[in-house]
């Protein structure tokens, strides 16, 4: 079987009716829009042994078709900050709005088992609590594919309804074609049918736009997980508008620009705004403590610093309560306790 397809697929196929047909469409569809259509072909090499003058054999070049400028502005919208986009967008015309789409898979990503998940994290028997993934970074990857997950299911529930418009559009038309003519309601049907498709297209756009955002803001932080930097420097990353020539475009420059300008100041102001140290003295009006403070904190350090007493001897102590004024509070006490009962 192998050998059989191997040697079908030696011998050359003849041009494909509906790519040429395609490509007439295109050739007067891009002159009817104005569209720039430098028809690129992309040249395959011809050996030796392929045919130079037999039509019926000679394969089609394959064209690049017209680029549509206004779709890819649908698209890139959400390319300003691809971390920080909606998902979902509320509109009053809501095309991916189609019955049973959580239930064919349209909505989220498929939920992993929990015993399955438990076992993945832990190793051990499955709990009653929730499995959720052991580390931050894994959490924020599993988000960002939802979120890309979420935007794709979108575009191809948006395509459902395009599919039933166009299909109605052909089924209008075909009775144009049987010679049975259009009446002046089919052909409003046919315009108003023209235009929600368009619509449909639009949001289809901005869906698969919004996917490829949260794809590219997964790559990047699944590299910056390797940098030691702070959260809001690894936010300005990630949010940062898509180029399609690099990843990160110019945001990596902007981010170490600003930590070379920070460091820049920070070095003039010690060279040129020297602080105090902490034991040196400083003004009343200064950055430092209040005067009221300054003076508890001298106390604090004389009590420290000030030698204890010797001990006193017996002597002293009796000389002492000698010479000690008797207080009011114990002559009275005293003359109470001495005065006879009668």
């Amino acid at each position: 079987m192998e050998e059989e397809a191997s040697e079908a697929a030696s011998f050359p196929r003849p041009p494909c009716p509906a790519y040429a047909e395609l490509l007439e469409v295109m050739e007067r569809a891009a002159g009817r829009l104005q569209l720039p259509w430098q028809r690129e072909r992309e040249e395959t090499a011809r050996g030796r042994l392929d045919e130079r003058f037999l039509s019926g054999h000679n394969p089609v070049t394959p064209v690049s078709l017209p680029f549509l400028p206004d779709l890819h502005v649908e698209i890139e919208k959400a390319w300003k900050n691809p971390f920080s986009a909606r998902i979902h967008t509320h509109q009053r015309n809501n095309f991916a709005d189609v019955e049973g789409l959580r239930r064919h898979g349209y909505v989220a990503m498929p939920p992993i088992d929990e015993t399955f998940a438990n076992y993945l994290v832990t190793g051990k028997a499955p709990s009653l609590k929730a499995t959720v993934l052991p580390s931050k970074p894994l959490k924020m990857t599993s988000r960002l594919n939802g979120k890309a997950y979420a935007a794709a299911g979108q575009a191809g529930a948006a395509l459902h309804s395009m599919a039933v418009l166009q299909a109605y559009q052909a089924d209008l038309l075909k009775d144009l074609d049987q010679g049975q003519g259009l009446s002046p309601d089919a052909v409003e049907e046919l315009r108003r049918t023209t235009d929600l498709a368009l619509r449909a297209t639009k949001q289809t756009a901005a869906s698969i736009g919004r996917s490829m955002a949260a794809m590219v803001a997964t790559e990047r932080h699944l590299w910056l997980n390797m940098a030691d930097i702070g959260e809001k420097e690894k936010g300005f990353l990630l949010d940062a508008p898509v180029s399609p020539s690099e990843l990160f475009g110019g945001s990596v420059e902007t981010v170490v620009g600003k930590f070379r300008e920070a460091r820049a100041r920070s070095a003039a102001y010690k060279n040129c705004i020297p602080l105090r140290s902490d034991h040196g003295p400083r003004h009343p009006g200064g950055p430092g403590p209040s005067r009221a403070e300054a003076q508890k904190q001298a106390q604090r350090s004389s009590v420290a610093a000030r030698v204890p007493p010797p001990p006193r001897s017996k002597s002293q102590k009796r000389r002492d309560t000698r010479n000690r004024k008797p207080d009011l509070r114990e002559v009275v006490d005293n003359r109470r306790q001495n005065k006879p009962r009668r």
